[in-house]
């Protein structure tokens, strides 16, 4: 008989993790057979015992085991494991499915499993919890919606920490640097990614009024950061991710371009955490007026971490004339334009610090009326509020543009019919992760609770333009863009 092909090959791998498959010849051909017809009736024996034994060893929350557990697992589809591609299904494997230490470190999910347990997991407060667990179940095993990477770790555990992001601000002391430390410690631990605001955080050579000497800046505290963010790996699961934001007039700034510099006292780099220039509009200004740009320590001028647009100016421009007077005696001036040149040779050499924009981020928040937006956080697609009393969070998802695209006579199109469908589920189960999310630090609970912020993105785009054929750097590619988040 020929050998099997590649195609083949890929799909007996998908099969030898869901069901029984072989080899056999038929008239010289290689032909795979997949035993997916037993499955349904499989999963109704298999399927129950996964959310037992996860009760029983502890894993997963007892409510689980509350559900009709005969009625979701008769929803399970086996025929869409076949949808994994061999990457796919090993990444479930190193990641996502629950290990049963007892056993060796075995798994003992299989991907309809996995999905229903998340699915389960977001439906636990819902008074219909088992239709509901059956319809959130539906999207995401179809790849219709994808729920965040925490959420698929997490959901329906003792330790149900479902949200993306975090987002903080230092406060100017021991306490509260210790306590940014800690906190970012617990959420990493349970797979929250970080944004941390460091402008408060007064520069090197500061005085410090408690031992009458002066500070040693933001950048030895950063390191620690670092070092943290590689202790906690996200439980075992997956590196801890961090990223330091600290606005462009830092006395520090210079410093804190170099940090990813892999030259230089190792001391005072960070090779393992994300930094990012928080801009103001003020500073692009002076770049292209050719203008000095002066740098302050925020322990002198307090008032600029809370303030953007026209008030940051005037304030900016008045603590200048305070330089001018002899009233602040810390202070650095540059070249606007040499400062700038500097940042994009970090960029180019390292990757870091990225460029973001203070002033653009605010004017576009729809809570200004609740507070500054100091930083973004560690992908940079979320602007929410912080202060030294509320951790911002983010609870996100995506929709997969491509599988709500529909070919008609006219060519390639949205499916407006099925979106709208996806979006009502998905915007169902975000909600939903705020009230059963773990919150492991109180600040984080308070502000969630608080604004009930989501993000709902979506994904494959640049395959819905391939499948219409529609170059990406197109008008109509940007049009499509448009029309498909105002859909969204």
């Amino acid at each position: 008989p020929s050998r099997p092909t590649q195609r083949d090959r890929g799909r007996g791998v998908r099969c030898v993790i869901v069901g029984n498959c072989s080899y056999t010849s038929d008239k010289g051909k290689s032909v795979l057979e997949c035993d997916l017809a037993t499955m349904p009736e499989r999963n109704a024996v298999y399927a129950p015992q996964v959310i037992k034994r996860g009760v029983a060893i502890d894993l997963l929350a007892a409510r689980l085991a509350q559900f009709d557990l005969s009625r979701v697992c008769a929803a399970l589809k086996p025929e869409r494991d076949l949808q994994f591609g061999y990457l796919g299904l090993q990444t479930l494997y190193d990641r996502y499915f629950l290990v049963d230490q007892y056993v060796g470190g075995r798994r003992f999910e299989l991907p309809q499993c996995f999905f229903m347990r998340v699915a389960m997991g977001l439906a636990l407060n819902e008074v219909e919890r088992e239709a509901r667990a059956i319809e959130f179940y539906d999207v995401l095993s179809t790849f219709d919606f994808m729920s965040s990477t925490p959420t698929l770790f997490n959901s329906g555990t003792h330790r149900s920490q479902l949200s993306s992001c975090y987002l903080t601000t230092v406060s100017d002391d021991l306490d509260g640097i210790y306590e940014a430390i800690k906190e970012n410690a617990l959420l990493s631990k349970f797979a929250g990614g970080l944004g941390n605001d460091w402008t408060n955080v007064r520069a090197m050579g500061s005085h410090i009024k408690g031992t009458n000497g002066k500070s040693q800046g933001v950048v030895p505290f950063l390191k620690v950061v670092n070092d943290t963010a590689v202790a906690v790996n996200q439980g075992g699961k997956r590196k801890g991710a961090v990223c330091t934001y600290l606005e462009t007039w830092h006395l520090d700034i210079e410093e804190f371009l170099e940090l990813r510099k892999n030259t230089g006292d190792d001391r005072r780099r960070t090779h393992d955490m994300n930094t990012a220039n928080w801009i103001p509009d003020l500073f692009m200004k002076r770049v292209v007026e050719g203008g000095d740009w002066t740098l302050f320590s925020p322990s002198d001028v307090p008032d600029l971490h809370d303030k953007w647009g026209r008030a940051f100016e005037a304030a900016y421009v008045r603590h200048e004339e305070q330089v001018a007077r002899g009233e602040l005696k810390l202070f650095r001036r540059i070249p606007a334009v040499q400062l700038w040149r500097k940042m994009l040779s970090m960029l180019f050499e390292t990757g870091h610090p990225w460029i973001t924009f203070k002033d653009a981020c605010n004017v576009r928040s729809p809570q200004q009326h609740v507070g500054t937006v100091h930083s973004s956080n560690l992908c940079t697609e979320i602007t929410l509020n912080t202060s030294e009393t509320e951790i911002a969070v983010c609870n996100l998802g995506s929709v997969n543009l491509l599988a709500h695209m529909v070919q008609t006579d006219n060519g390639w199109g949205r499916d407006q019919a099925k979106l709208k469908q996806t979006i009502t589920t998905a915007m169902r189960m975000l909600d939903n992760v705020i009230d059963i999310n773990y919150y492991a630090v109180a600040k984080a609970r308070n502000s969630n609770l608080k604004h009930r912020p989501v993000g709902l993105g979506i994904m494959g785009f640049q395959d819905c333009l391939h499948a219409m054929r529609v170059p990406y750097a197109s008008n109509e590619a940007l049009s499509f863009a448009d029309t498909s988040m105002e859909a969204v």
